[in-house]
This record gives structure tokens, C-alpha cells and sequence, in this order.
């Protein structure tokens, strides 16, 4: 049964269509922070299958205990996609449980380059349907843009930060987490085979690239964001933490002589890093969502004004 409507039809289908398009991207950004997660808890399991592989026990107990978190986000993301839409569609659900039923059984037959690239598959898997999600939130608010002062400088804004969040910055973790499971497994396993060596090299090669890359692009944000994302200068605090860990694992992991580095130190050094991009992450799409809600309630509020000046 319709609703009685105290606004005349055309006024009320704008309003449909705004909370339509409101709705879409809250899905949207619900179902990044759920990938997010999922994403994170992937590369943590990498990391520990390969130090396992590589004859360390002493990950057993937490390894256990993060695959049954995994099933529990798999499953939880399978109710948020549900409830979305199509924002991921059928074909991407069903990989995605493809990918980690392959992962998650037998892993313990695995050769370690077949480990590695499984989960760095699934990752690069997730990492897609993030940065296709992100597309979603680029454009201003629907009927959102007749309003130039709040839309038109701000929409800028979110596209960089959207790039840097959902792009750039899990770009980056992931090269850290791909050097914590393959040094972790090195330094486990006392072993440094030539494949291993030369890929390991290339990941540390690229990593400091992409930190290269996110010097300039933090400095900027931190200019035009104006300190909305709090979070973001640690990017350079932490950098000096960072050289740490790519010269130890270059130096010592790779360096042609018995492996010093222990094992947990490392793991636990790389996952401190990685836990403070993550952070700046899930703070940057944040302030996406409180842009999007104060676009909204610009909307509310003058732009119905708007549209009666355009009328008179």
C-alpha cells in the first residue's frame, strides 16, 4: 500500500532517488570494511601457514584459532552481500569461496610457492572488489551536486582520499605482508632457495617504491585533508620502523650467512606496521561515510531552497 506523501510527486521521487543512492553507499562501505578485515585476516594466514611450512610450531595455536575467525568472516560477509544488492555479484561471491575452501583445505601438502600465490591470489582478489566498490562512492551524492559549495570542493577531496584508502595504501600493506610471509618462512626454515631469494628481493624492491610513492601522497592528504584523517602522519612516524624491517630482512634474511633474526620478532615488527596502515585505512573510508552524511544533510537543509529558486 503507498504511503500518503506530503510532498508534490516530483519532489518525492528526488527524495527517493537520494536515499536510494544514500543507502547504496552505506552498503558500499560496509561490505570495504568487511573485505578490509578479510583481506587482513588472509595475509595474517599467509604469513603463519609459511612460518608452519617452514618448521616453526610455535603458530599452531593462534593459527587455528584465525582459520575459524576466517569461516566466521566468510560466512559474515556472505550475509552483508545478501543484503546489498548487487554490489558484488554472484560470480565474485562464489570465487571468493572458491578461493578460500582451495586455501583452507590440505594446506599442509602445499609446496610454498604454491601456498604463496594461492593466498596472494585471493588477496589480489579482494583487493579488486575494494577498489571496484571505492568507484561507487566517487560521485557526489545524487541531486547532491546542485549544491556547488558543499559538492564541487569536496567531491576532490574524497576522490584522493578514496584512491589513497582503497588503492594506494593496501597496495603497500600488502608488499609488507607478502615480505612477512616469505622472510618468515626463510627465517623458520634457516633455508634461502634462488627462487625465494629473487622473489623476496623483488617485494622489497617494491615495497620501497610504494613507500617512496606514499611519502608524497600522505604529505599532500595531510595538506588538503586539514587533519581530518588523524591517523595519517603515522605514515611517517612510522617509517623509520619500516627501514628496519626491510633492511633486516635484506641484510641478515638475505644476506648469505646463518639467519639471526627470530622468527616471532620478525613477524611481530611487520605486523605492528601493517596494523597502522590498516588503521589509517578504516579511518580514511570513515571520514568518507561523515562526508557523505553531511552531504546529505546539506541536501535536507538548502536544497530545497535551491530547487524553489530555480522554479521562481
Amino acid at each position: 500500500m503507498n504511503q500518503p506523501s506530503i510532498l508534490p510527486y516530483e519532489e518525492k521521487s528526488a527524495f527517493n532517488a537520494l536515499c536510494e543512492d544514500f543507502r547504496r553507499r552505506e552498503d558500499a562501505l560496509g561490505l570495504i570494511f568487511q573485505l578490509n578485515q578479510l583481506i587482513k585476516a588472509v595475509q595474517t594466514h599467509r604469513g603463519m601457514t609459511m612460518a608452519l611450512i617452514g618448521g616453526n610450531k610455535g603458530f599452531r595455536e593462534n593459527f587455528s584459532s584465525l582459520q575459524y575467525q576466517l569461516d566466521r568472516r566468510i560466512a559474515a560477509l556472505q550475509a552483508f552481500v545478501a543484503r546489498s544488492g548487487k554490489l558484488i555479484n554472484r560470480q565474485q561471491e562464489e570465487s571468493i569461496l572458491l578461493s578460500w575452501r582451495t586455501i583452507r583445505q590440505d594446506w599442509q601438502d602445499d609446496k610454498l610457492s604454491d601456498n604463496f600465490e594461492l593466498h596472494s591470489h585471493f588477496i589480489e582478489e579482494l583487493q579488486n572488489i575494494v577498489l571496484g566498490l571505492t568507484k561507487e562512492l566517487e560521485k557526489p551524492l545524487e541531486s547532491a551536486s546542485q549544491i556547488d559549495t558543499v559538492a564541487h570542493p569536496q567531491i576532490f577531496k574524497q576522490i584522493e582520499l578514496l584512491n589513497f584508502v582503497g588503492k594506494e595504501l593496501p597496495d603497500m600493506i600488502e608488499q609488507i605482508a607478502r615480505v612477512r610471509g616469505l622472510s618468515t618462512y626463510m627465517t623458520a626454515s634457516g633455508e634461502v632457495d634462488f627462487s625465494n631469494d629473487r622473489k623476496l628481493r623483488y617485494v622489497l624492491q617494491c615495497a620501497r617504491q610504494q613507500n617512496e610513492k606514499l611519502r608524497h601522497q600522505s604529505e599532500r592528504l595531510a595538506k588538503i585533508l586539514d587533519g581530518a584523517v588523524s591517523r595519517l602522519p603515522e605514515i611517517k612516524t612510522i617509517e623509520f620502523k619500516l627501514i628496519y624491517l626491510l633492511e633486516t630482512v635484506d641484510n641478515d634474511v638475505l644476506g648469505g650467512r646463518t639467519i639471526q633474526t627470530n622468527t616471532h620478532q620478525l613477524f611481530k615488527l611487520a605486523t605492528e606496521l601493517i596494523d597502522i596502515y590498516w588503521a589509517v585505512v578504516n579511518e580514511g573510508f570513515s571520514v568518507v561515510r561523515q562526508w557523505n552524511e553531511a552531504m546529505l544533510e546539506s541536501w535536507l537543509s538548502m536544497g530545497m531552497s535551491y530547487s524553489a529558486e530555480d522554479k521562481a
